[in-house]
């Protein structure tokens, strides 16, 4: 190997190491702040009873892939940004100038960079995100199937079929048993009679045919109409009323949960939205980094960070580009056959202009330095 390819290798793995820690520090860091904003709307869901606490954790592990699709590109273009510009203000880049590195051989670096990331969001996109999706929903679908008494929460009224039947226990063991049960209905058609069962105790059993009852003792049972003299007022030892699982709406499978083989060919322009989707994930890393590169040149005056707004206004419009487009694309308004190809070819082109600017402008540089150096040499003969 030439010593002009060993250069080139060592500053290769300088940055590979140095953009791909950043790229990876930057995940974390949006990545905790996306889960945490989710996380909160779990806990509101888990504090009403809709959904089981205990599956908190499980529902964000499995949105995790959904939560990375962008973040990835977003990080590997920001890592480029702030990694140039360091290098920039340090006057590192000018360094690497003169020892004959140019924007194009940065931009050939950067390419080879994003294969590392390309390779990683490609399992990620077309394979852990639908599967993750599919996790969510049979979890989604099993919390809509419990019983009201499953999403029982201690301490607290809750109505429940429709308002039907309200119901508060003061305690929920481990075990499920209930402590000091209050439960009102309507019992059948008529709305005006209300039964009201006060118990120490309770807990859910089943019969042969499993069936689900929910077995009161040690209570006291009022039914009558309210403001009316007719109650009728029954102590017992043990009361066993019949539950129902709750019912959730068929919940079709979603387009996101769908195996990319399934998309792959099909006619549909919801999935079709969806695979361009998918591929404009892995497609958007190249050109992202591309684009970074120019905005990465700054002077030790402007400061590292000065160009990360309007770079960072260029990479959301490009995502809500493509968000636009597949919305677009699935409501038929673009042809099949264009999917979201216009979209990364305006963007490329974005990246070949700005590239282009860079290395006119580091022509014309040498130009300029040429034409001071023979003028200077003139001079002196003269």
């Amino acid at each position: 190997m030439s010593s002009s390819g060993r250069k080139k290798m060592i500053l290769y793995r300088y940055f590979l190491k140095e953009i791909l820690l950043t790229t990876l520090i930057v995940v974390v860091i949006i990545s905790i702040i996306s889960m945490g904003w989710r996380f909160s709307g779990y806990l509101e869901d888990a504090a009403s009873g809709a959904i089981d606490p205990e599956i908190l954790f499980t529902l964000i592990v499995w949105r995790l892939p959904g939560f990375l699709e962008i973040i990835i590109p977003v990080s590997f273009f920001l890592s480029i940004i702030l990694v140039f510009g360091r290098l920039s203000v340090d006057n590192e880049m000018v360094i690497l100038s003169s020892c004959g590195v140019r924007p194009l051989d940065l931009a050939g670096i950067i390419l080879a960079l994003s294969l590392f990331v390309i390779l990683f969001s490609s399992v990620l996109v077309l394979t852990a995100k639908p599967f993750g999706e599919n996790r969510v929903a049979e979890i989604i679908r099993s919390q809509s199937n419990r019983t009201d008494f499953g999403n029982l929460v201690s301490g607290r009224f809750q109505s429940f079929g429709s308002g039907e039947r309200v119901t508060y226990a003061r305690k929920i063991t481990e075990g499920s048993d209930l402590e000091g049960v209050f439960v009102n209905s309507y019992p059948g058609s008529d709305q005006g009679v209300t039964a009201t069962i006060l118990a120490r105790s309770g807990f859910i059993d089943s019969d042969a045919s499993d069936r689900l009852y929910l077995v009161l003792e040690n209570g006291i049972r009022y039914m009558g109409t309210p403001g009316g003299n007719d109650y009728e007022i029954i102590s017992f030892e043990e009361y066993g009323q019949p539950i129902e699982s709750v019912k959730g709406a068929a919940i079709s499978k979603s387009v996101s949960a769908m195996n990319t083989r399934d998309l792959v060919g099909s006619s549909d322009l919801e999935q079709l939205a969806e695979l361009n989707w998918r591929i404009s994930m892995i497609v958007m890393i190249p050109i992202l980094g591309l684009i970074a590169i120019p905005f990465s040149q700054v002077t030790p005056r402007e400061g590292r960070y000065s160009r990360i707004l309007p770079a960072m206004i260029i990479c959301f419009l490009y995502i809500f580009l493509l968000a636009g487009g597949k919305s677009a694309l699935a409501r038929g308004d673009f042809p099949a056959i264009i999917g979201l190809w216009w979209v990364h070819g305006i963007f490329a082109l974005v990246a070949l202009s700005a590239h282009k600017s860079i290395e006119l402008g580091f022509f014309l540089e040498r130009i300029l330095s040429l034409f001071r150096i023979t003028k200077k040499f003139f001079y002196l003969k003269r």
